[in-house]
């Protein structure tokens, strides 16, 4: 997740005009398997998207009528960070611009399933974590129209379709409705049902749904749900548990769910006191790269706080002592840099020991301030290495117990 956009963006931007017609811009999608359209007039860009293709009266609009500016991300943006600032934005894809804003990309939820698909973070997370416990259903021979309707009240983009004996047997999405009933040119009111005439969004549900259902298993993580979306390139599937229907998991809420990820790992970092202002820039640079050394040593920083008191010398030359406050969930670090004291040193001179004591070595901010940083990190590292023996030593005790049992016959 750490990948630049641009490393995994689609550079070759497929792009439509604004007065095209809403049937050829559905047509370019169902050939390209978009769910998304690039839009330019005049070197704006524009967004439209399938979700946006249902809304229209008619397949003979032009998408100007549903287009609308989508937020831009940065080629050097990384994936995380990039996933931020989609959901920020209401979007599931991103126009990638360079520094001129010149679009050089796009970035879809599908190429960020294929890092999702192979995040060692994500491995570690079952699916029922983010998945919606509650999915809509519809029964199979209720109306396209209803399913239409339903998709646009919840906001949602698919449902699960339930048989006569109220059994999941399909799922019906809005790729389905736009490409099987709105992208034919034939008129709304053909189709045969039983011998009678019946306009297509009255048809049955059953007429246009996926069957049979590819799902997910509750304990799958939600890299193996990923990977699974992105080998059958759909965009959300039912999970089951021993053949019950328990949720359903969508890219979006994979998409949400790193995105709290990015949200968790913006830690808050205030420094209170007086230093030369010539050194802000360094400080800030340094503590942006030991914040994340710092990170990495424990999973959840609350916030750090950093209390800067600059004295003066007899010579008027100013050295600074740095206080580090850094809270985690379990514990509050303490560390302390400042100015080391003076040392001496025993030469033998002529046979004869003389004591020689050096100058005080004054310390700048930039020095005592990773000083400081650095004595956080040793402390993270001894408490890391005391539980990972404790961690050690229990399971110790567990195989001894073990082994203490086998040995004492209870009759």
């Amino acid at each position: 997740m750490k990948e630049q956009v641009i490393d995994i963006a689609t550079k070759d931007v497929v792009t439509v005009a604004p007065e095209t017609p809403i049937l050829k811009a559905i047509g370019i999608m169902e050939n390209k398997r978009f769910h998304n359209l690039i839009v330019e007039r005049e070197n704006e860009i524009y967004l439209v998207t399938m979700y946006d293709l249902l809304l229209a009266n008619s397949v003979n609009q032009q998408v100007e009528d549903l287009m609308f500016r989508p937020y831009c991300v940065n080629q050097t943006t990384s994936v995380m960070d990039a996933t931020f600032e989609m959901i920020n934005s209401g979007q599931r894809v991103a126009p990638i611009i360079d520094e001129k804003n010149n679009m050089v990309g796009i970035i879809t939820d599908y190429d960020i399933m294929r890092c999702a698909a192979k995040s060692k973070l994500l491995r570690d997370v079952l699916v029922n974590k983010i998945m919606s416990k509650s999915p809509i259903t519809i029964d199979s021979d209720e109306s396209i129209g209803k399913a239409r309707s339903l998709m646009m009240k919840y906001n949602i983009g698919r449902l699960v379709v339930l048989n006569k004996n109220g059994n999941p047997t399909g799922m019906v999405t809005e790729d389905d409705i736009v490409k099987k009933v709105f992208k034919p040119k034939t008129k709304m009111t053909v189709g045969e049902l039983k011998g009678d005439k019946m306009p297509r969004m009255a048809q049955p549900v059953s007429m246009i749904m996926n069957s049979p259902i590819i799902s997910a298993e509750l304990d799958n993580s939600i890299a193996d749900v990923a990977k699974l979306m992105e080998n059958q390139d759909v965009r959300g599937v039912p999970v089951f548990k021993d053949g019950s229907l328990r949720g359903i998991v969508t890219r979006l809420d994979i998409l949400k769910y790193i995105a709290e990820l990015r949200a968790e790992s913006v830690v808050e970092v205030e420094i209170h006191g007086d230093f030369d202002e010539e050194q802000k820039d360094l400080a800030e640079r340094i503590l942006f790269t030991e914040v994340r050394k710092i990170a990495s040593y424990a999973r959840k920083i609350h916030w750090i706080r950093i209390s800067v008191k600059k004295e003066r010398d007899k010579g008027g030359i100013p050295y600074y002592t740095v206080h580090t406050y850094v809270k985690t969930p379990k514990k509050l670090y303490v560390a302390e840099g400042k100015p080391k004291l003076s040392g001496t040193k025993r030469i033998d001179w002529d046979g004869e020991e003389i004591e020689l004591v050096s100058e005080k070595q004054r310390w700048d901010f930039i020095e005592v301030l990773k000083d400081a940083l650095e004595s956080v990190k040793k402390q993270m590292s001894i408490d890391r290495e005391k539980g990972r023996s404790k961690n050690i030593n229990s399971g110790k005790k567990d195989v001894l117990v073990e082994e203490f049992s086998e040995e004492i016959n209870l009759e």
